[in-house]
């Protein structure tokens, strides 16, 4: 036995000593630490839980029935050794039935290492034969849990078909019962006979997994699996059937049927991702391509020829006549002057510096005057806290994302007015353009915008998820259109945070 840690309550230190001497003698080392009131009592469980107690039965401020009631409190189970000169017979019966171990009197102490070493062994073996049933429990649990947990469903067979148990999902299949019966096959049912009845109701499927079933379950082979599909009013499931010998059992058989819908139907997911994506690609090289020429429309048949003009009144100017070179030199100014203006506007198109500069609002605000300008559409933007700048990419995708929302209510919406709300709490940023258009049919124009391969709908959800954000659209033919982006501001910042000093560490 290892260095006991024993607990004396006790509040004379003449008894204290007897108690010491009386240890001395038993078959075990020990440490004793000696406490006389309540408080330094609970303090002793707290910080260190001793491995007995040993306690006068009445203190003047404390007692052994409270102090065995705080164990009882803290659900301790920690043998308890009642010490006391005088305690009747009926106050030790008491003291037991609330949980002392024993009970001696303090003019005979010879017993108490025995007392102390039998009351430490018994405490010992509870807690052993807790832990042990604690354990079964846990691995039963353990073991039924793994086996609910799995979404497979599965059944055990004996060596007649007859099912011995299934687990929790097997209990919701649906497509395990049996065509005649209005309830699924559980334990007691034969597993084999109930194929073979589907067999003949027209199952293609139950004849072939029926007799597979029968090889494993005969030990003629080891494995058998096989594919099904089955169809109902919800659509079409695919699944794989298996079977293997139960290990260590000469007559049970594992049986288990997953369903593969998800990756049988992967393909044409993976076929209209991979279509969405080259339908995306060829619609970003087309737009940058039509950028191109927008720009170079712009540059060559406007600038370049305003340009041009400025160029040949240079040249008249060094000829002109004194009397002409005034007009000329207007002329040259209002050329100039033009270009200017033409290629300042041209770079707001591109991207207004107000964005870089000023920041999302004062872009968000500029785009609302240009567009009511331009469309005659009531345009209006208002923002709510969200005066501190945001991460460039938010910024950047918000605007694009209102841009191409304006566009579309421009366009297409027949709209009268459009709304703009930039809101932000510090930890999220919203924004919202709603117009009052006629709308459309949310999953028709989506199926169009994929097959078309136009940006709009598409461009600006990829933008969004690009900048960490998600978008929402929300449209009813003759309500208008909602478009919404919220993009989280904390984690954004934090992770460029962490890049800054990762690149400052390197």
């Amino acid at each position: 036995m290892n260095a006991l840690h024993l607990l004396h309550v006790e509040d004379s230190s003449d008894d204290a000593e007897l108690i010491r001497h009386a240890l001395l003698k038993g078959p075990f080392e020990f440490t004793l630490t000696r406490v006389e009131n309540e408080a330094d009592y609970i303090a002793q469980l707290e910080t260190a839980p001793p491995d007995a107690i040993i306690c006068d039965y009445n203190l003047p401020q404390f007692s052994a029935e409270r102090a065995l009631a705080i164990i009882g409190e803290r659900k301790l189970d920690i043998p308890f050794i009642v010490a006391s000169h005088h305690l009747g017979e009926s106050a030790a019966v008491v003291a037991m039935q609330n949980g002392a171990s024993d009970y001696l009197p303090k003019r005979n102490l010879e017993r108490l290492p025995k007392a102390i070493e039998s009351a430490v062994d018994r405490c010992n073996a509870r807690r052993e034969k807790i832990k042990a049933q604690e354990a079964l429990r846990e691995s039963e649990a353990i073991r039924r849990g793994i086996l609910d947990s799995l979404l497979s469903q599965i059944l055990l067979v004996d060596g007649k078909g007859v099912i011995l148990a299934v687990n929790k999902a097997w209990e919701s299949f649906e497509h395990a019962r049996r065509p005649d019966a209005s309830e699924g096959l559980s334990t007691g049912a034969n597993y084999l006979d109930a194929l073979r009845k589907a067999d003949e109701h027209g199952d293609e499927y139950a004849g072939a997994l029926a007799e597979g079933l029968r090889t494993v379950i005969a030990r003629e082979k080891k494995l058998f699996s096989m594919e099904y599909q089955v169809t109902t009013g919800s659509g079409t499931r695919w699944y794989v059937a298996r079977a293997t010998p139960l290990e260590g059992n000469d007559q049970a058989t594992v049986i288990s049927h997953r369903d593969v819908s998800d990756r049988m139907m992967s393909h044409v997911a993976i076929e209209d991702a991979n279509k969405r994506l080259r339908n995306l690609s060829k619609r970003m090289l087309a737009i940058q391509e039509e950028e191109r020429r927008a720009i170079s429309r712009e540059l060559h048949d406007d600038i370049g020829q305003t340009l041009a003009a400025l160029k040949i009144g240079l040249h008249r100017l060094t000829t002109a006549s004194g009397g002409e070179q005034p007009a000329l030199v207007a002329e040259c100014l209002g050329a100039a002057t033009s270009a200017l203006e033409k290629l300042h506007q041209l770079a707001m198109d591109l991207r207004p510096p107000q964005l870089d500069q000023l920041g999302l609002k004062e872009a968000l605000e500029w785009l609302a005057e240009r567009q009511s300008a331009v469309s005659g559409i009531v345009v209006t933007c208002k923002s709510t806290g969200a005066d501190a700048r945001a991460p460039a990419a938010i910024e950047s995708a918000c605007y694009r994302i209102a841009q191409e929302a304006l566009n579309n209510a421009t366009r297409h919406s027949k709209a009268k007015q459009v709304a703009i709300n930039l809101e932000s709490d510090g930890a999220l940023l919203k924004l919202v353009v709603r117009d009052d258009g006629v709308g459309f049919d949310e999953p028709s124009e989506r199926l169009h915008t994929i097959r078309s391969g136009s940006m709009g709908l598409i461009g600006m959800e990829e933008r969004a998820h690009l900048a960490g954000g998600r978008l929402k659209l929300r449209s009813v033919p003759g309500s208008g259109t909602t478009v919404s982006a919220i993009f989280p501001l904390v984690e954004r910042e934090r992770h460029e945070a962490n890049s800054r000093v990762a690149v400052t560490s390197a």
